[in-house]
């Protein structure tokens, strides 16, 4: 009976407590009934007693059955789960590598083994194996869990197990492969326009002319095919480009070397072509590509022209090219015509101010006194608005000069005095149809009254002539008269007031004498950057009464700036035909010293170029840059997030010291280097 009732089960039965309960359960009603049984009949209670010991039993091997059944299952799928294990780690296409807490691999699987070949690299560290490799796994974070590598001339993801020591390599190099396939055929899309062909066949007979156009046409021809790009010309001056993303690259690489090739060999037959480029990609829409090549093409025009400028809608732009000065493009026909755009502009507005840079010059505030000069012509308010706690002292002289001369006139168009104000009364004066003219400049940050240009950027014109920069003004002006080719924005200015009839209110002799004023400080006393328009200019003012006894008071120097200049320039250092000076980190120098210092540093025999870095009033690191021609400050300056000329650029930097900035310049100048070879 013992053993045909074995109860060895129950206590593993008992180890689950609802098991055990409807057990117990249950023999405790088969007992009861079975007792109940015995009162009722000892006959019924034998048999009721047989048929429970019955069932017990029954339900007892069926119990001790299914626990051996499960037993076998969990036993069987534990093996297959293990040897799923095994086989994954051998089989699986994805590569383990086990390491020790040193970093020596303890051991690979075969698909790592089946890319190493008949390399062993067991017991090796993992970076003596491929420091790339080990970078990615020494810099593995759990928010950035997959790093991307290339090894044994494949792509693979890394993933790693850190408390394992366990690296997994996912090959991704198909995937990758068509990544780089889908970039390599995105379109690109191009337009080319020569520069100064009207110009330069302008006394060529037609045969000449056609020969010339031909032979452009050809070498743009080879280039195009030579790195698998489509070439359409649309005019004599102008042609269209499409081509995929490798032909970029490869027009990258050798520096768009057709647009110096040009150059180069029409000089030699004194017809010197200079080529602009605008390119643009990253866009599906073919048309939103071609307006944003448009937009590249007037960026590489408004900079000088002679140049290539790569640019998608996000990156930032990619300059090749603009070694050369620019050659003078513009016509007294687009003057005439801007003069009249401008004359219309006035006429809609209520009123006219005017806004140079930051720190104004003579040239800066001249023009904008042409321009009051001009709405004055118009019969029209206007304003020149100047920051008089941060101007120099030739500034704060000829404002001296400009309020006692006209202190006593009361004549229509004579009171300028009264019409010289500052920002803070300017923004409140200033209404919707109020016309803002900045001059001088055509960036955000170089402005002379920021919150004015926020108030009227929707009623915006720019008179300027520096390169444009790429990151200039977030308005949209509604004429933007940029003219590298000129020598100032006096000459622009005194240009187009000629084309006003300025019976009723003629230019004065003090407004005369600030623009040639200025005129002479941006060419060094017509040194530089000086055409026939530039003595066309000059003459007028001239015949206008300006005053160059006058103009010689106002650049008289105070003597602590002639010390600060001369201090300057005793810590010139020659390094490759370059002057660099650097000066003190708790001495400040006025822009103007450091400017000045600049220029006379290029006196010197053998120098080519020279840096001038200073620290500022407001704290920032100035560095003014010049250069005979034969060297590009500009993609220098750039670089460094400032610009200008080719011969005359500067910039500003917050946040460091001079020396620091000495470190970028060398960097800068390196760079540069390496692209210009």
């Amino acid at each position: 009976m013992k053993k045909w009732l074995n109860f060895t089960n129950l206590p593993k039965l008992s180890k689950r407590m609802d098991l055990a309960v409807l057990y117990w359960l249950i023999l405790g009603i088969s007992l009861f009934s079975v007792i109940y049984a015995f009162i009722i009949n000892w006959g019924l209670g034998l048999i009721w007693l047989g048929v429970v010991l019955i069932a017990l039993r029954y339900g007892i091997n069926t119990t001790q059955a299914a626990s051996q059944d499960t037993e076998e299952y969990l036993n069987d799928l534990t093996y297959r789960v293990s040897r799923t294990e095994q086989e994954a780690l051998i089989e699986m296409p994805i590569g383990i590598i086990l390491l020790d807490k040193s970093g020596h691999i303890d051991w690979v699987n075969p698909y790592v083994q089946s890319y190493l070949g008949q390399q062993d690299i067991i017991g090796l560290l993992l970076k003596d194996v491929d420091a790339g490799l080990s970078l990615a796994v020494k810099n593995y974070t759990a928010d950035n869990q997959a790093h991307q590598i290339d090894w044994l001339n494949r792509v693979f993801k890394v993933a790693v197990q850190e408390n394992l020591h366990v690296v997994y390599l996912m090959d991704v190099t198909p995937s990758v492969e068509i990544q780089q396939q889908f970039q390599n055929h995105r379109l690109i899309g191009g337009l080319i326009s020569v520069d100064n062909y009207e110009e330069v066949t302008d006394g060529l007979s037609d045969s000449e002319s056609s020969k010339l156009r031909t032979y452009v046409t050809s070498e743009l021809s080879d280039w195009a095919v030579t790195h698998g790009l489509y070439l359409r010309r649309l005019s004599p001056v102008s042609y269209l480009l499409f081509g995929y993303q490798t032909g970029l690259r490869a027009a990258e690489d050798d520096k768009f070397g057709v647009v110096k090739s040009i150059r180069e060999a029409t000089a030699q037959q004194n017809s010197p072509l200079t080529l602009s480029m605008g390119i643009a990609y990253g866009q599906e829409d073919i048309n939103k590509l071609i307006k944003l090549a448009q937009t590249n093409l007037d960026l590489a025009l408004g900079r000088g022209g002679d140049q290539v400028v790569v640019k998608s809608e996000d990156a930032p732009a990619r300059f090749y090219g603009g070694t050369t000065n620019p050659m003078e493009k513009r016509t007294r026909v687009r003057a005439r015509v801007v003069s009249q755009t401008i004359a219309e502009l006035m006429d809609q507005a209520d009123q006219v101010m005017m806004v140079g840079h930051n720190m104004p010059d003579l040239d800066s505030i001249g023009a904008a006194l042409g321009l009051w000069r001009f709405a004055q012509t118009r019969n029209k308010p206007a304003y020149v608005v100047v920051d008089e706690g941060n101007i120099y002292s030739d500034i704060q002289l000829l404002l001296t000069e400009l309020r006692k001369s006209s202190a006593d006139d009361d004549r229509p168009g004579y009171a300028i005095g009264s019409s010289i104000i500052d920002e803070e009364s300017a923004v409140p004066q200033a209404t919707e149809r109020t016309l803002l003219i900045l001059v001088d400049h055509a960036k955000a940050d170089l402005t002379g009254a920021p919150e004015l240009l926020e108030k009227l950027g929707s009623h915006l014109v720019v008179i300027d002539h520096h390169r444009l920069a790429e990151r200039g003004l977030n308005q949209k002006p509604l004429l933007s008269y940029i003219e590298p080719y000129a020598s100032s924005t006096s000459e622009l200015v005194a240009e187009l007031l000629q084309y006003q009839n300025q019976s009723d209110a003629p230019i004065t002799k003090i407004e005369a004498t600030a623009m040639l004023g200025g005129i002479q400080i941006d060419t060094k006393n017509f040194t530089l950057r000086t055409g026939s328009r530039t003595f066309d200019a000059a003459s007028y003012l001239r015949a206008n009464g300006a005053d160059s006894n006058l103009i010689q008071a106002f650049m008289k120097e105070k003597f602590s700036d002639f010390q600060a200049r001369t201090h300057l320039i005793n810590m010139t250092k020659i390094e490759d035909q370059a002057a660099i000076v650097v000066g003190e980190n708790d001495q400040i120098y006025p822009g103007v010293i450091t400017a000045q210092a600049a220029d006379e540093l290029l006196q010197i025999s053998g120098v080519d170029a020279s840096f001038v870095i200073t620290k500022r009033r407001d704290g920032r690191v100035g560095i003014s840059a010049r250069s005979t021609g034969n060297y590009n400050v500009q993609t220098v300056m750039e670089a460094m997030g400032g610009g200008g000329h080719l011969s005359n650029a500067a910039t500003q930097i917050k946040g460091i010291n001079t020396d620091d900035a000495y470190r970028q310049l060398m960097d800068a100048i390196a760079s540069q280097a390496e692209k210009a070879e």
